[in-house]
């Protein structure tokens, strides 16, 4: 995994280039703090976290988000993607961020769509590197044990009903 200067003016201040498993991936990485990385849905760019990267950023965030392979200024996929294949793809920018290795701090995924399979692939996948997991506008299918997710990921749970 190798980082690069972007070389496309437009593509950001603080964007970089960073090669994990063999794609070049457009990243940002803004604020400074405990770590957050947004990952966006099908057809969206780094960009379309702007209001939400600066709010985070704000309030002591390091943001980290980036473009999924054929995606916003990252290059295309080199194999069909897979919800494993993303979370390991997320592990691999972090690493290459230097927010990877054992002393590193665990970090919290946010997911927008279909990059909410591969934001909870990550925190299935890597439970000890994950501090927290936000799925917006996710499907979820019912009756998926929740089980198997390490306790601090749990889905959350809907509050009793009110009594009569």
């Amino acid at each position: 995994m190798t980082v690069h200067e972007p070389p496309h003016p437009g593509s950001g201040g603080t964007g970089l280039f960073v090669r994990v498993d063999g794609v070049p991936l457009h990243v940002l990485v803004e604020g400074r703090g405990p770590v957050c990385v947004l990952s966006a849905g099908l057809a969206m760019a780094w960009f379309d976290w702007d209001a939400v990267a600066a709010l985070l950023a704000a309030e002591g965030r390091t943001v980290v988000r980036f473009d999924r392979p054929g995606h916003g200024l990252s290059g295309p996929f080199t194999a069909p993607p897979t919800t494993a294949g993303e979370a390991h793809r997320i592990a691999g920018l972090l690493d290459a961020l230097g927010y990877g290795g054992p002393a590193a701090d665990p970090v919290t995924v946010v997911g927008h769509s279909i990059a909410a399979f591969h934001a909870e692939g990550f925190a299935r996948l890597y439970p000890l590197r994950t501090a927290g997991l936000v799925l917006l506008d996710a499907r979820v299918e019912e009756g998926t044990p929740a089980r198997s997710c390490p306790p601090r990921c749990a889905p959350a749970r809907p509050p009793p009903s009110p009594g009569p």
